[in-house]
């Protein structure tokens, strides 16, 4: 499997590549008019797509390989007040659980590998998709002229390595035709709608970009998500960020207290985070029940949520205290 390569984005001209494509406002609306509500930008570049879903009400998660990338769109995201929660991850290693995302956009990007880093690209697309969950992505067509023409190292039957002047050069490309296409999504996808596309003139320049643009929806078995062995145990911890705080880095307030049960192993490798309700003072350490859990779609970590003995709480009074902090991600309140 070939190592994956971002694009040189200091090389890249920032005046195309801010501007989302035309098929990301169909699927803004489309989308929206389904009930999906998270999205994954798959290979984001600098953001053009994530902002645009964030600003028509999406919870955006944005992932790339290239940090200059990551960080651009995170300047771009408090210039543009919206939130978005990037990541600088290689898409062959994706970081996210099962059943994280509604919906993964990726424009010009799941490409940009060979044939057996496709395949897992797709493996794990299947899983981190919801049942469905619907796709849209673009893959290199075996018409094209870098495939069929250009000179370019090859490195396997659908992979050719562009050598070219400017931001993808050295970047592996994964081409396929119309049968690849089939024998790759079904029958785990529903094909909803595949376009082969020659763009013959872009900007008033010639181009010489064929593509296939592919919209598909998973089908799989729903799995609820399922805490009971969890919901209703006393615990312990220390409270590392008390009421009134600030975090140390991040301008988030802690208007409840914040803290992690010695010992036990989260799925970020990190002591299990705890928001600890029904105390209006801050704290240093607490004992209480686990009421509920914060299930994080697009996050590795689901939190615990610990009230005081003798308080109780609603799952709408839950969801409004962890809200200063949950908004960022997209999650949801599982209680008993």
């Amino acid at each position: 499997m070939v190592e994956s390569k971002g694009w040189n984005w200091e090389n890249a001209d920032n005046t195309i590549w801010l501007e989302p494509c035309e098929e990301s406002y169909f699927y803004c609306e489309n989308w929206k008019k389904q009930g999906k509500r998270s999205v994954l930008d798959l290979g984001c570049g600098l953001g053009r797509h994530a902002l645009l879903f964030a600003k028509k009400g999406f919870k955006v998660t944005a992932a790339d390989i290239s940090e200059y990338a990551v960080k651009k769109l995170r300047e771009a995201e408090k210039r543009e007040n919206v939130i978005i929660t990037s990541k600088v991850c290689d898409m062959l290693n994706l970081p996210y659980r099962e059943n994280s995302f509604d919906c993964i956009f990726s424009y010009n990007a799941i490409s940009h590998t060979d044939t057996e880093g496709f395949n897992k690209i797709l493996n794990k697309i299947k899983e981190i998709l919801k049942p469905d969950g619907e796709i849209f992505l673009t893959l290199c067509s075996k018409a094209a002229w870098s495939f069929k023409e250009a000179n370019y190292p090859r490195i396997d039957e659908n992979t050719v390595i562009k050598k070219e002047e400017g931001p993808e050069n050295d970047v592996p490309h994964f081409y396929v035709d119309f049968e690849d296409i089939k024998r790759l999504f079904e029958p785990d996808f529903e094909l909803i709608r595949v376009c082969h596309t020659d763009k013959c003139l872009a900007e008033s320049n010639m181009q010489k970009g064929t593509h296939y643009h592919i919209r598909a929806r998973l089908k799989k078995q729903d799995k609820p998500v399922d805490y009971s062995s969890v919901i209703g145990k006393t615990v312990s911890g220390k409270i590392d960020r008390p009421l009134g705080s600030v975090h140390p880095r991040a301008a988030i307030y802690y208007p409840v207290n914040y803290g992690y049960v010695e010992g036990v192993i989260a799925g970020d490798g990190a002591e299990q985070d705890v928001y600890y309700l029904g105390e209006d003072k801050a704290v240093s350490e607490f004992n209480g029940e686990i009421i509920a859990v914060v299930h994080r779609f697009n996050d590795v970590e689901d939190k615990w949520v610990v009230a005081k003995k003798g308080t109780a709480f609603t799952k709408e009074e839950i969801e409004e205290a962890v809200e200063f902090q949950e908004k960022f991600f997209d999650s949801e309140v599982i209680v008993g």
